[in-house]
């Protein structure tokens, strides 16, 4: 039951000035702004403003908020069930780590300096930041989309190859990346912003009707994980993913993320799906593709029994 040989690594956005220079700065396309329907409950979800979360328990939440993404950001059928180790644990304290156990786990395998050093420090709040506001209470996945292959066959070995899996592409020297944290094909983890950090990454947390108080409440995690054109839509696009849509060493860091943000927040918090948010919006994201919630609970599951916490 232990939780695969992955050589964890991570790479640190302390940059000299020099390699700053050296990655430019990142400019991303505007987008012009949101303006969801009028009323009370808010995306496929229903999104309440006024305690600023889904409808439902957590596991509810969990529930709908993991919707199968299809390609060209279609659902699938709604969840019937969780995974037990997240229905279980969605939105609340059940089986959460104490720091020190998970602090020693992270030491022992090379994390201690990067990811432990911050668990004793809480997570974003909502409202950018407003400490009287609700603590970030949703772990956003993502998948990067990136790199695009077009017409051209995937590579040999897309969890090995070097053009699929630098993390360098996600750096910029202007400290505005897309997420707090990126994974690669092989496990190695890309720490863009704190936890601490307020960032918004989906159309629906920069809709008008919400004036920013979204900013805080939603951590951000992209998984690396290359395109192809589909050839039935047009030159330009990006719908075909590999399947498996990511590798084993990416759950399990993916499960280290989540594990440490759930500490560090006080309660588990509720994994969710960029595609899914955005449901509803125009040009919405088709993100993540391929994605095995049974292999993600897997990966939770392991890291849990290293951690002393067996699934029961």
């Amino acid at each position: 039951m232990n939780i695969r040989a992955v050589a964890f690594a991570v790479l640190s956005l302390t940059l000299t000035s020099q390699q700053a220079l050296a990655l430019g700065e990142c400019r991303f396309k505007p987008s012009p702004p949101t303006t969801l329907p009028a009323g009370d409950r808010f995306g496929l979800c229903r999104f309440d403003l006024a305690t600023l979360s889904y409808a439902g328990a957590g596991a509810e939440q969990a529930r709908c908020l993991l919707n199968p993404v299809r390609p060209v950001g279609r659902l699938g059928a709604p969840l019937g069930e969780l995974p037990r180790v997240l229905a279980e644990r969605a939105g609340r304290t059940t089986g959460l780590p104490d720091r020190a156990t998970l602090q020693a786990w992270l030491t022992a395998r090379g994390l201690g300096d990067s990811l432990g050093s911050s668990l004793a420090h809480p997570v974003s709040f909502a409202r950018d930041n407003d400490r009287k506001s609700r603590p970030a209470t949703y772990f956003v996945i993502h998948d990067t989309s990136t790199p695009n292959y077009g017409s051209l066959p995937w590579p040999k070995n897309i969890d090995n190859d070097a053009k699929v899996n630098n993390l360098n592409r996600y750096r910029c020297s202007n400290e505005i990346e897309r997420a707090h944290v990126f994974i690669n094909r092989g496990g190695a983890m890309l720490l863009a912003h704190d936890f601490s950090v307020p960032w918004r990454a989906t159309k629906f947390e920069m809709a008008t009707n919400f004036d920013g108080a979204l900013k805080g409440l939603f951590l951000h995690v992209e998984l690396v994980q290359p395109r192809r054109r589909d050839p039935k839509f047009g030159r330009g696009n990006d719908f075909l993913a590999p399947e498996p849509g990511f590798s084993g060493a990416q759950y399990d860091a993916l499960a280290v993320a989540f594990t440490v943000a759930s500490v560090r927040a006080g309660a588990w918090l509720i994994p969710a799906f960029h595609s899914v948010i955005d449901e509803g919006i125009r040009n919405k994201h088709d993100d993540p593709q391929n994605f095995e919630l049974a292999a993600f609970a897997g990966s939770l599951r392991r890291l849990l029994a290293e951690l002393g916490i067996p699934d029961n």
